[in-house]
């Protein structure tokens, strides 16, 4: 049963490098109605500000039946890189986006669409869906990362994203759990996307399945050998696969364990393609914060699946103007 439009409804519109998603969401994160369309990155960052303009003006030509414009309480945008929060300006690191960097977004949508609107980075969004209406539902403080390409993070404390003193808060991906390691293009060495994320796994079970000709990995191409891959090698047993998932526990870890402490969050949520590995990887991530967090009520903090799959972006970033409320 759709919600009383008294609840009212945002524009969620979760912008990727190939594809923008958009939803009519419900005050409860109930996604009523989706729109999706090619980024077409290639084109420029004013290209496709324009064309989610667009898109959202079609949406609210669109409504469905039982709910009407005036319900529409503002547009979220969910979108890669950082902003500056206080002004909605996308600052840095939309690097599939020709031209989006310094664009001032929210100011953009709001002068175009007349209505209030909210930005953030994407990973933020991510967790503060989950931390609303998914996984981290009624913690008070919630930390989330999204293991894919890279490690994205966030934290959201009383249902709002916390962003800090710059901005900044919450790159959780760019802790250091291996004091002069691997280089990360971040230019910092031994961040934990560099020895962690499905990108990392793969590439270390890579190399391993190189030297372990024993192993079910060898038996792939390289670039067969995929996160997924390790995943399934391991369901099978595979004692490489196996390592290469208890040293990417092991570097999570480390790196959970700080924000554990420093954050004393109610809920750790995980989501992206690296959590499909599934207990696997979450029990021994587990048995690590045992180990490395030194209060007993702390160690025992819940460590947990993402629920809202592919919604969640769509339904983050209409959080972000549910928030604000």
């Amino acid at each position: 049963m759709a919600p009383s439009s008294s609840d009212g409804y945002v524009l969620g519109i979760d912008l990727g490098g190939t594809g923008i998603k958009a939803g009519l969401v419900s005050s409860k994160g109930e996604i009523l109605k989706e729109w999706k369309t090619p980024t077409e990155a290639r084109k420029g960052g004013k290209h496709v500000v324009e064309k989610m303009i667009d898109l959202c003006r079609r949406m609210t030509d669109e409504l469905p039946a039982q709910v009407r414009k005036k319900d529409i309480l503002g547009v979220g945008i969910g979108s890669p890189g950082v902003f500056d929060y206080a002004t909605g300006a996308l600052v840095a690191g939309a690097v599939n986006i020709p031209g989006l960097n310094g664009t001032p977004m929210r100011s953009l949508f709001e002068t175009s669409l007349k209505l209030p609107a909210r930005v953030d980075n994407d990973a933020n969004a991510f967790v503060l869906a989950e931390a609303r209406y998914g996984a981290g539902q009624g913690a008070s403080v919630a930390v989330g990362y999204t293991i894919g390409t890279g490690i994205g993070g966030g934290v959201v404390i009383e249902g709002k994203v916390f962003h800090g003193a710059w901005n900044f808060a919450g790159e959780l991906g760019h802790v250091t759990v291996e004091p002069e390691g691997i280089y990360c293009p971040c230019g910092n060495h031994g961040c934990m996307e560099s020895y962690a994320s499905a990108n990392a796994i793969a590439t270390y079970a890579q190399q391993m399945a190189a030297l372990e000709q024993g192993s079910l990995l060898s038996k792939l191409k390289p670039e067969e050998i995929t996160c997924k891959a390790v995943g399934e090698a391991a369901s099978q047993g595979d004692r490489v696969a196996l390592h290469v998932i208890a040293r990417a526990a092991h570097y999570l870890a480390i790196g959970i364990g700080a924000a554990v402490i420093t954050l004393n969050p109610a809920v750790v949520i995980l989501g992206g393609g690296g959590a499909l590995l599934g207990e696997m990887l979450f029990q021994p991530i587990r048995e690590g914060l045992a180990r490395r967090v030194y209060h007993q009520r702390v160690r025992e903090v819940p460590v947990v699946a993402a629920r809202l799959g592919v919604d969640a972006g769509v339904v983050g970033a209409a959080g972000l103007v549910f928030a604000d409320l």
